[in-house]
């Protein structure tokens, strides 16, 4: 599944610019005015049921295929500093409909701790413990993350410039102790002010796994040099407990995933030469902003784009014939 903030698109406009995805299922919430716009999108071995929605949330039940039920909720915390109180009232009510397990996920535009925060600026102390407070009552604790540490970058240049972490995941205790196994890793972006962020929920147990999509090893994988580091970085960072034996079932699994999504990306032209430029990003993303490391940003982004399209051309074919 995948949820999108700022879409500033209603439900046809949503359609004419995303139709071609592989996301059938869709919910769009539309802003009164021009701005915002929230959309959360599904495929069809995802069950899922609405509870209810705003402008700033979509609240849903989710089914696990072993009868596991958890909620989501999509959440996007008003910007404004005189308007963020309702964001924890909005926050403070959705738990009434909450039955068991629950995941919070999206922009909050709030930060917890001054550590989240690079600025010229302080942290205003009184918004960071009404965030925190909030996320206590409704018994939600932060999921944490990988990758750079802020999601927010206004962009501007030298003393000007301010970075935040502003979007994350929490969860009750109850769906952390179901998926254990559970990451957020911060993506790198160059066409947005934020970062996008992946949530991968994943417990000891098989239910997650579908048998169409059943793992295969590719012979010409060997025609690679990179294929056998792949491997054991892969296994390495398989963090997993138990005893017995399906810790290392669980580390094999965790392990073939990585190697079909490095394996799948051969296949792809220009995926090596686009990997290059998104180190560049990430690398220009967290050094100071400068007017000329503005410039380069700019041309990377550029030639980023070109070479993203094509690979966006050739997915949407390929989706076509199968």
């Amino acid at each position: 599944m995948c949820f999108l903030m700022e879409t500033r698109l209603d439900k046809e406009g949503f359609v004419q610019l995303y139709d071609n995805l592989p996301y059938p299922n869709r919910i769009i919430v539309k802003y009164p005015d021009s701005s915002g716009g929230l959309a959360l999108i599904w495929k069809n071995d995802i069950h899922m049921e609405l509870i209810n929605f705003s402008a700033n949330h979509i609240l849903v039940k989710v089914k696990e295929v072993d009868g596991f039920e958890w909620f989501l909720t999509c959440f996007y915390g008003w910007p404004e500093a005189n308007q963020k109180e309702k964001s924890w009232k909005l926050l403070s009510h959705l738990k009434d409909f909450v039955e068991g397990s629950w995941l919070c996920i999206g922009d909050f535009n709030a930060f917890l701790t001054s550590s989240e925060k690079f600025s010229k600026q302080p942290p205003i102390n009184g918004q960071v413990d009404a965030f925190r407070e909030a996320l206590d009552i409704c018994q939600l604790e932060d999921l944490g993350f990988k990758g750079y540490p802020f999601t927010w970058n206004n962009k501007r240049p030298g003393e000007a410039n301010t970075r935040i972490r502003l979007d994350r995941a929490v969860a009750m205790k109850e769906w952390r102790e179901k998926f254990q196994l559970n990451s957020v890793t911060h993506l790198s972006s160059h066409a947005s002010d934020h970062l996008p962020i992946i949530l991968q929920s994943r417990s000891f147990g098989h239910n997650r796994i579908r048998r169409d999509q059943k793992f295969k090893f590719e012979e010409s994988w060997f025609l690679w040099d990179a294929y056998e580091a792949v491997i054991r970085k892969a296994w390495n960072q398989a963090e997993v407990e138990g005893a017995g034996l399906d810790p290392i079932q669980e580390k094999i699994r965790l392990c073939g995933e990585d190697l079909l999504a490095w394996g799948s990306a051969k296949t792809i032209s220009d995926t090596e030469e686009i990997k290059s430029l998104q180190k560049q990003v990430e690398k220009l993303i967290a050094e100071n902003v400068t007017p000329e490391s503005k410039a380069e940003f700019l041309g990377v982004s550029k030639l980023l784009d070109e070479l993203l399209l094509k690979q966006e051309i050739y997915w949407a074919q390929r989706f076509k014939i199968s």
